[in-house]
């Protein structure tokens, strides 16, 4: 049971240094990126001192349940990396009544809370694939979401 805990931790924070790493590696390499349609890619802007934002087409992008105020900083199908002012309170409670009003229930022998960090895990009754969200506060003002799709282990 602790191992899968620590599993989760550990994914979580590789996928946040990866999208740190992909941020920072970024500013050097412009040149070497494609060109994208501005219409359909939403750059990260770092505003000094506070989180990532990004251009509200960006939020309509993802499939995942975020809250209103958050701003996506990296989404792909499988996974989208956003922020939120939300506390980990807060952003609980937000998940777990997506979760009720949509059919999901948690499992939780992957839930964990702490004041800093949150992980929870939501399915469906015979999907092969379970929710996955985690956070992580950043700041006084800023938590650090990652939601994902997993396979799960349980039938």
């Amino acid at each position: 049971m602790m191992n899968l805990r620590r599993l989760f931790t550990v994914w979580f924070v590789i996928a946040l240094l990866i999208t740190a790493c992909n941020s920072i590696g970024g500013k050097n390499k412009e040149a070497e990126a494609p060109i994208l349609e501005p219409s359909k890619v939403a750059v990260a802007q770092v505003n000094q001192g506070k989180a990532p934002t990004v251009s509200a087409e960006k939020k309509l992008e993802s499939t995942f349940p975020l809250p209103d105020d958050a701003n996506i900083i990296s989404s792909t199908p499988e996974m989208t990396i956003a922020s939120t002012t939300l506390t980990i309170n807060d952003a609980v409670k937000f998940y777990r009544d997506y979760a009720k009003s949509n059919g999901l229930t948690e499992y939780d022998l992957l839930t964990n809370i702490t004041d800093t960090i949150f992980s929870m895990a939501f399915r469906v009754p015979n999907q092969e694939k379970e929710l996955v969200i985690q956070g992580t506060v950043i700041s006084t003002d800023n938590l650090t979401l990652s939601l994902r799709y997993e396979e799960t282990d349980v039938k």
